[in-house]
C-alpha cells in the first residue's frame, strides 16, 4: 500500500476535514514514503502501481470502521458495499448494530453519515490512482520492456486500459450513487490541488465512461491469465451496462453479445471442481472453486487474494460478506452452548448476520430450482452427532415482527446465501469474522441477464427469454417464452442468480422500480421509500471543504 500514498485525492483531503491544512503536510518526504517520481519509470513499476491500485478495489468487500472504532479490538465495521444492496427489494439489515441501519428507514439518512464518506472518498482515491497512471505512462522516458517499438506500445496501452477501466468502474459506483458527481480526469497532487470542483452532469460522465470502456476492451484480451486483473471481459460486460443506463439499448445489445456469444466464458452447466465430489450442485461449484485452472469458465474478475493458508492474517484486504450476510446463528439459546469451533466449521464459518435476503425474495425461486437448493441457501443448522454424522440441530424460519421506526429484528435463525462460506484454513482462526479466500466479483450470468435486458427494451422478447432460459436451464428451473419477460421478471432473475452478488440498488434505480419494489417487498423501508430521494447524499464534508465554489447538495437533504 506505500506505493500508492501519494496519491490521496484532493477530495480525501477535502471531505477527511485536512481544509486547513499547512504546506508541510503536502511537501514530500522521500524517507516515507515510495514516489510515483521513482515508481512509475519502466513497465514493473506500473504493473506494482496497478497492484495498489487493485488493493483498494478489493476493499468494496472488506469491512471499514466508524471513526474511533479501533479495528483490534473489534469496532463496529460495515462493509462498503452495504449502501448499494440493502433497503432494497431483496436485503435488509437484520442486526442493529452499525450505521447501515438507516437503510432499513430511509428517511433517516442525512449527509453526515459516515458510510457516504468513506465510499466517496474510496472511490476518488481510486480515481486518482488510475489518473496517475493514465497521465504519467505518457513520459517518453518509461521502460516498457518490450523487444520493440509495438511491444511497447502495446504494453503501454495495457496498463493504460487497466486504468482506464477501473476509473469507469468507479464513475459507475460514483454516478449510480451521487449522480453527478465531479469529473476528474488528471492526476491531483499536491501542486494541482483544488477546491473549486463542480458537479458534472451524469450524461457527460457516461460519455466518458464508455470511451474508458471502450479502449479496455479494445487493449485488454478477453481473458487474462491473472483473473485479479480487469480484462475485455469486465470492460464488455460494463460497456453493455453503461449503454444500459444511457438508453442506448442496440449498443448494450452489440456490447454484451460481444461476450454472450463469444467462446471465453461460458456458464458452468455440469458438476466440476473442488468439491465436485460431494453432493452439491453446479451454480455452488461456480463460487466454490473460481479459478479458470481449476475448470470454472464462467468468471469475469475475482477479488484475489494470495494463498490464505500460508499469509499472515491481516496482511492483505479480507473480505466481509461471510461475516455479514450469514446469520447470527450463534446468539441463538441452543447453538451459543454448542462447540462454537466445531459449529462453525460445519456451518460455512464464523458470521455476524447484519444483513439478510427478505422473505418475498426467498419464494421468487420454484421448489427445484438449485439456486433454491440447501446447497445454495442455508436452511438447516449442523452439528456432528455422536457418530460424527451431521445431524440439524436448528431449522431457519423467516417468522418476525416488525415495529414501525423501531429496531426490534434480530432473527438468529433466519436463511441465508452460501456463496461466501468459507472455513478458514488455520484452526486457530475458525472464529475469525475476517476471510482471506478469493472471492468472485462478476460473472458471465450477470452479462446474459444485461443483455437479455437491452433485448427486452427493443421489444425483441423472444430473444431475451433465449438469455433468460440459458441462465434458468443451468438450476433446472422451467424454461419461460418471450410472453413472459417484463422488467420485473428480469429483475427477479438478476435476484435468483445474483442476490448478494450484484449492486441490487443501482437495477432498481436504472430500470425506475426502485419505490415499486421496495414498497412491494421490503416490511423495513418500503413504508418511507417513497418519500425519500432514490440518490444518496454528497457527503457534508466534501460539501463544506470546495470553499472556492457552492457545491449544491442531492435535491431532498438539508
Amino acid at each position: 500500500m506505500k506505493n500508492i500514498k501519494y496519491t490521496i485525492l484532493a477530495f480525501v483531503l477535502l471531505s477527511a476535514g485536512f481544509q486547513g491544512c499547512s504546506d508541510d503536510f503536502l511537501k514530500e518526504k522521500p524517507q516515507d514514503k515510495i514516489y510515483a517520481d521513482n515508481l512509475l519509470l519502466n513497465y514493473d513499476g506500473f504493473v506494482n502501481m496497478m497492484n495498489g491500485v487493485y488493493a483498494w478495489v478489493r476493499g468494496e468487500k472488506g469491512r471499514t470502521y466508524e471513526p474511533g472504532d479501533d479495528p483490534a479490538t473489534g469496532g463496529i465495521p460495515f462493509t462498503r458495499c452495504s449502501i448499494w444492496n440493502l433497503g432494497t427489494d431483496n436485503a435488509f439489515m437484520n442486526n442493529g448494530v452499525g450505521e447501515e441501519i438507516f437503510l432499513n428507514w430511509p428517511t433517516n439518512i442525512n449527509s453526515g453519515m459516515n458510510v457516504f464518506k468513506f465510499d466517496f472518498d474510496w472511490l476518488y482515491t481510486i480515481v486518482n490512482s488510475c489518473n496517475m497512471v493514465i497521465d504519467r505512462a505518457e513520459n517518453p522516458i518509461i521502460n516498457w520492456k518490450g523487444v520493440d517499438a509495438t511491444d511497447n506500445e502495446n504494453k503501454k496501452n495495457y496498463i493504460v486500459a487497466q486504468a482506464r477501466v477501473i476509473r469507469a468502474w468507479a464513475y459507475r459506483h460514483l454516478t449510480y450513487t451521487w449522480g453527478a458527481v465531479p469529473l476528474s480526469l488528471k492526476e491531483i497532487s499536491g501542486a494541482t490541488y483544488r477546491n473549486d470542483w463542480e458537479r458534472t452532469p451524469v450524461a457527460d460522465i457516461r460519455a466518458q465512461m464508455v470511451l474508458d470502456l471502450q479502449f479496455g476492451v479494445d487493449h485488454l484480451p478477453m481473458r487474462d491469465a491473472n483473473q485479479g486483473v480487469v480484462n475485455g471481459a469486465f470492460a464488455s460486460h460494463y460497456l453493455a451496462e453503461t449503454y444500459l443506463a444511457m438508453g442506448e439499448y442496440l449498443k448494450a445489445e452489440t456490447a454484451a453479445k460481444v461476450l454472450c456469444e463469444g467462446t471465453d466464458y461460458q456458464l458452468m452447466t455440469a458438476r466440476f471442481g473442488t468439491y465436485a465430489s460431494n453432493p452439491g450442485v453446479p451454480f455452488m461449484d461456480v463460487f466454490q472453486t473460481p479459478f479458470y485452472k481449476d475448470g470454472n469458465k464462467e468468471v469475469l474478475f475475482i477479488l484475489l487474494n494470495i494463498e490464505p493458508e500460508k499469509v499472515a492474517y491481516g496482511s492483505q484486504p479480507a473480505s466481509y460478506l461471510r461475516n455479514m450476510w450469514q446469520t447470527y446463528y450463534s446468539k441463538d439459546a441452543v447453538i451459543k452452548n454448542l462447540n462454537l469451533d466445531i459449529f462453525f466449521t460445519n456451518n460455512g464459518g464464523k458470521s455476524a448476520g447484519r444483513y439478510s435476503i427478505t422473505a418475498p425474495a426467498l419464494t421468487w425461486y420454484e421448489t427445484l430450482d438449485d439456486r433454491n437448493s440447501i446447497y445454495a441457501i442455508k436452511k438447516t443448522l449442523d452439528m456432528p452427532d455422536a457418530t460424527g454424522k451431521l445431524v440439524a440441530v436448528r431449522t431457519t424460519t423467516t417468522a418476525h415482527t416488525i415495529t414501525a421506526g423501531k429496531y426490534d429484528l434480530d432473527n438468529y435463525l433466519w436463511p441465508s446465501t452460501r456463496k461466501w462460506e468459507w472455513v478458514n484454513p488455520l484452526p486457530a482462526q475458525v472464529s475469525s469474522s475476517d476471510q482471506y479466500n478469493s472471492i468472485i466479483y462478476l460473472r458471465v450470468a450477470d452479462t446474459y441477464l444485461v443483455l437479455a435486458e437491452a433485448l427486452f427494451m427493443q421489444n425483441k422478447f423472444d430473444e431475451a427469454a433465449t438469455w433468460i432460459n440459458k441462465v434458468r436451464a443451468r438450476s433446472h428451473a422451467t424454461a419461460i417464452t418471450g410472453t413472459d419477460v417484463t422488467i420485473d421478471y428480469i429483475l427477479d432473475e438478476r435476484s435468483r442468480e445474483l442476490i448478494t452478488e450484484e449492486h441490487r440498488r443501482y437495477a432498481l434505480i436504472r430500470t425506475g422500480k426502485l419505490v415499486e419494489r421496495v414498497q412491494k417487498y421490503n416490511d423495513f423501508a418500503g413504508p418511507t421509500i417513497a418519500t425519500s430521494p432514490a440518490l444518496f447524499p454528497i457527503p457534508q464534508s466534501v460539501i463544506d471543504a470546495n470553499t472556492g465554489r457552492k457545491m449544491e447538495q442531492n435535491s431532498g437533504y438539508n
